[in-house]
Parts: structure tokens; C-alpha cells; sequence
């Protein structure tokens, strides 16, 4: 997906699989969660690394442990009723993905939500949401002048793609989530002329890795790893 949020969704969303993936990321926030009590009580202007007491591979490898049919694709530091969690995205072989509250402070599970696909919440709880339309539009947009042709073969490197991310190890994905996370806060201090010179070098940098063959791009991934780490 071509979107201006280029320089954190070419390396997160595109890497881990626009067309299976991201809609788990742009329901992120909009999950309801019930009622959970943690071990670490946070504020908003807290700093949240500074409280953590376990890692993000700590919380990924949690999650994969405890929902074993899926891999862990993505986490993040969050507060959930004033404590301070762990929320990671889970994805299964029917590229269905369900979420996991982990707690920052002892590592338990607190929430496991229920696995789905995205047509089926799509349709139950954002058919008329603006960014689902807004998602939409890129979409069209992106394909609109391809052949249908062209159009399989792009879904097709974007869900391998997925699957490449998917087969990393936790280490390889949990470095590049903080990698990029540090890349979205300088990203939010640049300038307009700055923020188009690092949207420039993340296309180029990129440039023809999804018309790699499955392993490449593993391949590829994983060398971007070890330079992160």
C-alpha cells in the first residue's frame, strides 16, 4: 500500500502484509476491551519503558505460548484501565488474528480476545467508519491501474510477504517494532521537507522487495534485523 504514512507503514504494514494484516493495526485502538486489573498502575504522561518490567520479546513470546495456534506480529506498550499492558496482534494459518493483554509488570495473560477475519468485523463494527473508507480508497486507488492480471500478483508477493514476517523469529520481529516505533517519534518532529526526504529513502530502500521469491525476502528481512539489533 502507497499511504503518507509511508515512512512507518512501508516498514511495519507492507512488511508484514498490507493485504492481510493491516486492517488488525488500524482496528488497534478501537477494540473494546473488558474490564482487566494489572500489577502496574500508569498515568498518561508516564513513561512507559521506564515502568515495564518484562521486554517485548518477553510479551510476544508469552502471547505465542499461550494462544498456539498463532504467531505474534506485532506489540505494543499500552494502558488498558489505568494499567500498563502489552497489547499483541496474533496471526493464525487462515489469516484470522485475535489479541492478547499481556501484563507489563509479572507477564500474565489478562485478555485473549476471540479469533477473526477481518471481512467478518469489518463488516460488524466499521462499515461506515471513516478510516476503514479511508482504507478502502487506497486501496482502489493503489490497484486501479492494474490488470486483474497484475492485481493477483500483488496480493499474492503482499501475502508472502506476511508469511515471510511471520516466520521470524521473535527476536528479528521484536527489533524491528522498536526500530520502527523510534522512526514514528522522530517522524512526528520533522518538518514537512523532512518528512518527504524519509518517505523517499524508505521507497528506495524497499524498492523491489516484494517482487522477491518468498525466501529472499525472509532473507532480507532478517539482514534488516541484525542491523537494528
Amino acid at each position: 500500500m502507497v499511504s503518507k504514512s509511508i515512512i512507518t507503514l512501508l516498514a511495519i504494514a507492507a512488511l508484514i502484509g498490507t493485504i492481510t494484516l493491516s486492517p488488525a493495526f488500524a482496528d488497534w485502538d478501537k477494540t473494546k476491551y473488558p474490564s482487566i486489573e494489572g500489577t502496574i498502575t500508569v498515568q498518561n504522561n508516564d513513561n512507559y519503558l521506564e515502568l515495564t518490567q518484562i521486554t517485548l520479546v518477553d510479551a510476544m513470546t508469552i502471547a505465542e505460548n499461550k494462544v498456539t495456534d498463532s504467531k505474534s506480529m506485532y506489540a505494543k506498550l499500552s494502558p488498558i484501565n489505568g494499567f500498563l499492558v502489552y497489547k499483541v496482534v496474533m496471526s493464525n494459518d487462515d489469516h484470522e488474528y485475535s489479541k492478547v493483554l499481556v501484563d507489563a509488570g509479572d507477564g500474565d495473560v489478562l485478555y485473549v480476545s476471540d479469533a477473526k477475519s477481518f471481512d467478518s468485523n469489518k463488516k460488524k463494527k466499521h462499515s461506515d467508519n471513516r478510516n476503514d473508507k479511508s482504507h478502502d480508497k487506497r486501496m482502489k486507488d493503489y490497484y486501479k491501474d492494474m490488470t486483474p492480471e497484475q492485481i493477483a500478483e500483488k496480493k499474492k508477493q503482499f501475502k508472502e510477504m506476511g508469511e515471510a514476517w511471520k516466520s521470524l523469529s521473535i527476536t528479528d520481529k521484536a527489533a524491528m517494532i522498536m526500530h520502527f516505533m523510534q522512526m514514528k517519534l522522530q517522524w512526528d518532529t520533522m518538518s514537512e521537507e523532512q518528512k518527504e526526504e524519509q518517505k523517499a529513502e524508505m521507497k528506495d530502500k524497499w524498492k523491489g522487495l516484494l517482487t522477491l521469491t518468498p525466501e529472499e525476502k525472509k532473507q532480507k528481512l532478517e539482514e534488516f534485523a541484525q542491523t537494528v539489533k
